[in-house]
């Protein structure tokens, strides 16, 4: 970080009651350390205090402290993407794979963040346009994935996949997975696709129980296009963004999936190494053999 963080964004899962006492007491520090600091509209109207705007809130921020699981990170990534504001995820949550500190922790790593000791690690996003009848209907960018699925889970949906250059054929499968590698610890890991190292600049494309035993996951090259037409499908068809945002689709619409030019740039706790974060959160096992 160039200039020593002077502006504090909060964003949090407004629902929660221990957000909420998290985010005053992180209020309280934020003024003894007399930063200036803004609150998401959301959080701030449970909060009984003024707010902005999300997207707002990310252009003005130097960083943006998430407070929540991994859920308001990816809300917060995306606001964030594109612009100079660094994220802060501290977990509230459950899982919380994507953050850097737990509830107990926040202090320590504020401090650390203002500081400017703990390294900050840029991430490409995925983007997706969806196309009908030549014309682009939406469009969005993703930290995790982009998936087009039967949304009412009801029935599998039938697609045309053209990717490496060529047309790899008609998938029938409960959905499909285009996941960066941040994303590729998340659905495309549970559907059976490849965990990627947080730095690798690639794109996971992983068929979500596909009828077939020859749909396997692919990784493809950072510049690599994923074009996905949709058949049709006897249940309603989607795309979700992070599991976030949905757009409808309908039968031969197009969606075009690859990794965006834009990054976000998230802080990086030095004593949380990728790999421990494997064994602790997702449980990854090996064997220690002292001796044969």
């Amino acid at each position: 970080m160039a200039r020593a963080p002077r502006r504090i964004g909060i964003l949090g899962h407004a629902d929660r009651p221990a957000v909420r006492r998290t985010a005053m007491r992180l209020i309280a520090q934020l003024k003894r350390r007399r930063l200036k600091y803004a609150i998401d509209a959301r959080l701030a109207g449970e909060l009984d205090v003024p707010g902005v705007p999300l997207a707002r809130l990310a252009r003005q921020s130097d960083v943006l402290i998430t407070l929540g699981g991994d859920g308001t990170v990816l809300m917060g990534a995306r606001a964030a993407a594109g612009t100079r504001c660094v994220l802060l995820p501290v977990n509230l949550g459950g899982l919380g794979f994507l953050t850097v500190a737990e509830t107990p922790e926040l202090g320590r790593a504020l401090d650390q963040v203002l500081r400017g000791r703990w390294p900050i690690a840029e991430r490409r996003l995925v983007s997706a346009i969806v196309r009908r009848r030549g014309r682009t209907r939406a469009r969005g960018v993703a930290l995790n994935d982009a998936v087009v699925k039967a949304a009412g889970g009801l029935a599998a949906v039938h697609l045309r996949l053209d990717a490496l250059g060529d047309d790899l054929g008609h998938l029938v499968a409960d959905g499909i997975v285009v996941a960066s590698a941040a994303g590729s610890t998340a659905y495309s890991l549970s559907a059976g696709g490849p965990v990627l190292a947080p730095d690798v600049e690639a794109v996971v494309v992983t068929p979500v129980c596909p009828h077939s035993i020859g749909s396997r996951p692919l990784v493809l090259a950072p510049g690599s296009e994923i074009r996905i037409r949709v058949l049709g499908s006897f249940d309603r068809i989607a795309l979700l963004l992070d599991g976030q945002e949905c757009t409808d689709l309908a039968p031969q619409d197009e969606v075009r999936v690859r990794l965006d030019q834009k990054r976000v740039r998230i802080v990086q706790n030095p004593q949380r190494p990728f790999g421990g974060t494997l064994r602790r959160k997702l449980g990854w096992q090996g064997s220690v053999h002292r001796s044969f």
